[in-house]
Formats: structure tokens, C-alpha cells, sequence
């Protein structure tokens, strides 16, 4: 059932939207017309406060200072609104996830192994191409508790092992750290044994740290200087209620000398790109809905949600997430299907985690 929203990812840009505003569409007909299991409790309040969200981001770029519909990139929030719908309502579908997964996965390596063996960089005119590499990282990144919690034995261990070799391909600390994590939690004698868990999160946090430490590594140095120009726009030309969008946000980001004089397209930090592209109003709409989803799943006691949005959240430090919307709409596609596949889980017992190998049916509280 996972396999439109997924593959999806791999279409340009312009027929993403297209294809993602028609799979909702269609979702969204066939609900009226025969029907369907009843949505989770708070999805509608969900999906009302990301469209105001959404709504909100729209109206500088587009209709302020955009010459009244000039800038369509805003409409995008619309279009992750969609695959956040998407998610909702496959995720109630009894179809297990796990091989298509390992099948995604899979592909989006190879992809990746074949670029980096012959060194050659992504074509974007491209009528089918994956997202860049960070992007490819976070998109992924946030179905690891998905991974860990819903697959099972083999299909679990292949996926895990598949996005390492990808952490590897598009050179991403995080979702190395993540995986290497999310191995560890899967290993009976690593969830019995918290001394060794803590040596496995020790060793993910070294990960993640290995460069950044000494901060004197190109990667770094470039992310810290793009987040400094980034909040002098916020600090100066940013404390508006609706901003001029991400267009105008980028030619700022490259007026003044950047690291070795490259190209920057964004923050590297999803909220504060929102914030200098789009705005105050845009910016608290957001954080209302992330705080919408954490109260909502504390409340339900759906522990892979909050593991979703604290990836999510935690990714979104260090990188827009927004300004591809294959990724983004995909990511947002992970934290709606794992609202619906959710369930309770002891957080402080991963023992629980082996009872869900024999689950296939989630427990969600319905309105």
C-alpha cells in the first residue's frame, strides 16, 4: 500500500506535486464513496493546523510581495498537507510495510553506489532522479522507527544494513548514527544489557561528532556560516509576520562571501528557514502542529510517532527538510503513517519492541 507514496520520491519536483495532489485526491474520493475505517483520534485537528500553517506560508511570497500569484514555491506546504493525508490513511491499511521497504531502500542505494562509483552528480533535468544527497538522508531517516518497531528478523537487519551502506554513499553522519542506533535497539542482548546500549549510543554520538568536534572541515564550516548569515537576515530583515519567500531568502544568502564563494540554496535549519523564507506567522503555525503531534501521541501513548517526530525534529536542526518537497512531502508522509501504525509501547522496556514482530494489526484509539 506504501509503494505510490514512496516511489513517488523519485519523480522531478513539478510531477511529484501533480502525482501527490492526485494519490490524495484519490484517497480522499474513494473515503467518500465506499468508505473506510475511521481515521485516529486527532487527525483532523491535525491536518487543519498544517493547512493554516500552509495557508499562512502562502501569503508573502505569493500574494504580498509576489504580484499576486507570481511565486507558486509556497504551494508546496499544500502538497506535504496531501502526503501527510496519505500517510493517515495508509497507515490504517492491514498490508505489511517491511518489503517494500527493503525494496526502497535497496533502490535508492544502488542508485547512490552507482553515482558515487562513477563520480557523477545527479541530473536534474531528469524526468526520474532521487533527492540530493541530505535530502535522500532525512527522507530516509524518518522511517528507521518504523524499521525497528514494524519489521521483523531478516527484512529488519536487511534494511538496516541497506541504510548504512547509504549513510555511507551520501556521506551522512546522522543517519549513520541513527541506523547504528537503531541496529543496537534491535539486538536482544543490546536491549537487555544497557551497558552495552549506552557503548552503541556512545559510539553513534561519535559518529555524528568524529569532524564536527574541531569544526575545521568544510562541511562544518560551511553549515556554521550559512546559520550565521541566516539569522543576521532573520534578526534584520525577518521580524515580519510574512516574509518574501525562499527565492528572495537564497539571493540574500548569496550577496555576502560565503565559505570559499559557493552557492548556498538554504539554512540547513528547517525552522529557521521557514522563518527567514516565509515569516513569524508561518514559523509559530509550524511549531504549533509539531506540538499538535507530540501532545497527541504522548496522549495516545504512540510511541513510534514520537520517535518519527523527534527524528524529524532532530534531522530538521541541520537541515531545511522543506526545500525539496519530494523529501519533505515523503517525510511528512512517514509522520502521518506512523500516527496510524502507531501504538503504545513501554518506552522504558524494549523488550516490547520483540512483541511487535507478532503484531500486524496497530492499536490506535479512534474518534
Amino acid at each position: 500500500m506504501i509503494a505510490p507514496a514512496l516511489f513517488l520520491s523519485f519523480l522531478s519536483p513539478e510531477i511529484y506535486s501533480i502525482a501527490a495532489l492526485a494519490l490524495a485526491s484519490l484517497i480522499f474520493m474513494h473515503r467518500g464513496f465506499r468508505g473506510g475505517p475511521p481515521l485516529p483520534e486527532g487527525s483532523g485537528s491535525l491536518l487543519a493546523v498544517f493547512l493554516i500553517m500552509a495557508m499562512l506560508a502562502v501569503i508573502g511570497p505569493t500574494f504580498i510581495y509576489g504580484g499576486f500569484g507570481r511565486d507558486f514555491e509556497a504551494f508546496k506546504f499544500f502538497i506535504a498537507a496531501a502526503m501527510f493525508f496519505v500517510g493517515i490513511n495508509l497507515g490504517l491499511a492491514p498490508k505489511k510495510e517491511a518489503p517494500i521497504l527493503t525494496i526502497f531502500f535497496l533502490v535508492l542505494t544502488v542508485y547512490y553506489a552507482t553515482h558515487s562509483t562513477n563520480e557523477s552528480i545527479l541530473n536534474q533535468d531528469a524526468l526520474l532522479y532521487p533527492p540530493d544527497n541530505n535530502h535522500t538522508a532525512a527522507m530516509v531517516a524518518a522511517f528507521l522507527p518504523l524499521v525497528v518497531t514494524r519489521t521483523k528478523g531478516r527484512l529488519r537487519f536487511i534494511c538496516l544494513a541497506l541504510l548504512i551502506a547509504l549513510a555511507a554513499f551520501v556521506s551522512s553522519r546522522a543517519l549513520l548514527a541513527l541506523t547504528v542506533v537503531s541496529f543496537a535497539v534491535s539486538l536482544d542482548a543490546v536491549r537487555k544489557n544497557r551497558f552495552i546500549l549506552a557503548i552503541f549510543v556512545a559510539t553513534a554520538v561519535a559518529i555524528l561528532l568524529a569532524r564536527g568536534l574541531s569544526l575545521g572541515n568544510f562541511s562544518d564550516q560551511l553549515r556554521l556560516q550559512i546559520i550565521q548569515v541566516s539569522l543576521d537576515f532573520a534578526r534584520t530583515g525577518g521580524a515580519h509576520a510574512f516574509n518574501f519567500g525562499e527565492a528572495a531568502f537564497t539571493n540574500f544568502l548569496n550577496v555576502y562571501p560565503i565559505y570559499r564563494r559557493l552557492e548556498i540554496q538554504h539554512a540547513h535549519n528547517m525552522l529557521l528557514q521557514i522563518w527567514a523564507a516565509y515569516g513569524v506567522l508561518p514559523l509559530l503555525a509550524l511549531l504549533a502542529f509539531l506540538a499538535n503531534v507530540a501532545l497527541k501521541a504522548l496522549r495516545l501513548r504512540n510511541q513510534l510517532t514520537l520517535l518519527t517526530l523527534g527524528i524529524i525534529i532532530g534531522i530538521g536542526m541541520i537541515e531545511s527538510l522543506i526545500t525539496d518537497i519530494r523529501a519533505f512531502g515523503t517525510i511528512m508522509f512517514a509522520l502521518g503513517y506512523s500516527y496510524s501504525r502507531g501504538r503504545p509501547i513501554d518506552a522504558m522496556n524494549f523488550n516490547s519492541l520483540r512483541r511487535s514482530d507478532t503484531v500486524t494489526s496497530p492499536k490506535v484509539s479512534h474518534s
